[in-house]
């Protein structure tokens, strides 16, 4: 993704190998060239699935959130010992 940021792909109903942009011609050409390279990039990019006919819906929204405040701790802690490093003075 250009942004670089954090994605947790939830597929609901669909394989990721199945993802696939349908042109209605009401999108500029540049937009979709960007959506299809993130869809693309997302195909390959560990996420959580969901089948309706075989799943509850509750398991993947906590899964979600457990993701995601996993996923808040990780960076607070690296934020941490960046900001730690900066303050640290090197020794010569």
């Amino acid at each position: 993704m250009e942004s670089k940021k954090k994605v947790i792909p939830i597929f609901c109903d669909i394989k990721p190998s199945e993802l696939r942009i349908v042109n209605n011609d009401n999108v500029p050409l540049k937009d979709l060239e960007r959506f299809n390279l993130a869809l693309e990039e997302a195909k390959y990019t560990v996420g959580l699935t969901f089948n309706s006919s075989k799943g509850n819906l509750s398991d993947v929204v906590k899964n979600a959130s457990e993701i995601v405040i996993e996923s808040l701790i990780e960076m607070e802690s690296e934020q941490k010992m960046i900001k730690s490093s900066r303050n640290t003075p090197m020794a010569l």
